[in-house]
């Protein structure tokens, strides 16, 4: 089968691939949109400690699973179900957790063997282009979620970064009936894109004071901005994962009470979620590009800004 691989740092070759093989408890999915995702540029880009290779990435996808014809999205994170936190719920950081696509080839292939547990059936009609924006809407679900836990009914929210995890998260926070959400980036392209999507853009940097920001960022100047937006009490959520470094000022936080929480990935009960919304959008700011295309996609997206938001590479 083909299959686009990272060989080595800047460099993407689509290859003949042998065919997966399905272990005990493992299913074969069809990959059908599978989305790039800015955390696999930035391996692409640099030597990963995280991406090593030669690697099949890709963890945004669905398709339909070969045994059964059923549409499917697939949840990457493959935890042991095992363990203390496993136990706990919080699979997403079982320390012997894999991810498809970073630990495990993942979706820019034809085929990919996946655990038969991480597919969730979904309607035989939705567009393959919305399915595989879930595992993006899983992360927005599982971050809203932990806000909600200490603020039920945060009023006004802030997101740093008008990105697909940027929209994500705005949409999430819009179908929980979060009144006002401001969002801001210095791409026109991507504030015009948040506008059509029901939410309130912001050229350039967000002003005034929110009940929680969103980083979807990740940098140390980011970081930082978020704890200055947020009221008396309130919360920064860092998602993004641009870089290690954070702007604060740890006296002001205490003095304010305000809380830092960090996010990475969702249980499976966010996923599922997720997959519920994702058939129902049909969003106007994702391009698809064909899979053997991959290597050309991906240099133009580190080359510069392109219209869309989302790039894929489908079949």
């Amino acid at each position: 089968m083909r299959a686009v691989v990272y060989t080595a740092p800047l460099e993407l070759k689509v290859m003949d691939v042998p065919e997966p093989v399905a272990g005990p408890g493992e299913v074969i999915v069809d990959v059908r949109a599978v989305g790039i995702c800015g955390s696999e540029l930035e391996g692409f880009a640099s030597r990963s400690p995280f991406r090593v290779p030669p690697l099949i990435m890709g963890h945004e996808f669905a398709g339909t699973r070969v045994d059964t014809g059923e549409r499917v999205v697939v949840n990457p994170v493959v935890s042991c179900l095992v363990c203390d936190l496993c136990s706990r719920g919080l699979v997403n950081v079982c320390r012997k957790r894999e991810i498809l696509g970073i630990q495990r080839p993942g979706g820019y292939a034809e085929r990919v063997a996946v655990p038969a547990e991480n597919c969730l059936t979904v309607p035989a009609d939705a567009p393959f282009t919305s399915l595989a924006l879930t595992e993006p809407l899983a992360n927005a679900v599982h971050a809203v979620r932990l806000v909600q836990a200490h603020d039920p009914w945060p009023q006004r929210i802030g997101i740093i970064g008008s990105g697909t995890l940027g929209l994500a998260v705005g949409l999430v926070a819009k179908s929980r009936g979060v009144p006002h959400i401001e969002i801001s980036d210095l791409s026109a392209a991507r504030l015009a894109a948040a506008e059509r999507a029901g939410l309130t853009p912001v050229d350039g940097a967000l002003a005034g004071e929110y009940d929680a920001v969103f980083d979807t960022v990740g940098s140390a100047a980011t970081r930082g901005a978020s704890l200055t937006l947020i009221r008396p009490g309130g919360s920064a959520v860092w998602i993004g994962l641009h870089g290690p470094e954070a702007d604060l000022d740890g006296q002001a936080m205490i003095r304010r009470e305000v809380r830092v929480l960090t996010t990475f990935c969702y249980d499976r009960t966010d996923f599922a979620v997720a997959a519920g919304l994702a058939p129902t959008l049909r969003p106007d700011w994702v391009a698809t590009h064909p899979l053997a295309d991959g290597d050309k996609v991906f240099r133009g997206l580190l080359d510069g800004p392109v219209a869309a938001v989302k790039s894929m590479l489908v079949r």
